[in-house]
């Protein structure tokens, strides 16, 4: 699969998602690394969610994950971590 060029620039939010693909096999598992960059604390409230290239808004989504609050983090660093789509 080709890489999308949503992988090499961080989002409004400033989190990077890393290898995204131009496009997925449907029905497969889908897992999603990425990187929040120093200073942001994670929430259990915090989510993934997949949309369609013309998504209107934040609730026109496809599926979503919750994802999962890193058990230790250092303060200045950033954060590396995952979920997986089913």
């Amino acid at each position: 699969m080709e890489e999308s060029p949503l992988s090499r620039a961080p989002s409004r939010g400033g989190v990077n998602f890393l290898n995204v693909a131009r496009t997925y096999i449907p029905n497969t598992k889908v897992e999603c690394h990425y990187t929040l960059p120093p200073g942001t604390m994670p929430s259990a409230s915090d989510w993934i969610g997949i949309f369609k290239v013309e998504a209107a808004c934040v609730r026109d989504y496809h599926t979503f994950v919750w994802s999962s609050v890193p058990e230790s983090t250092t303060d200045g660093s950033p954060i590396h971590t995952s979920v997986q789509f089913q």
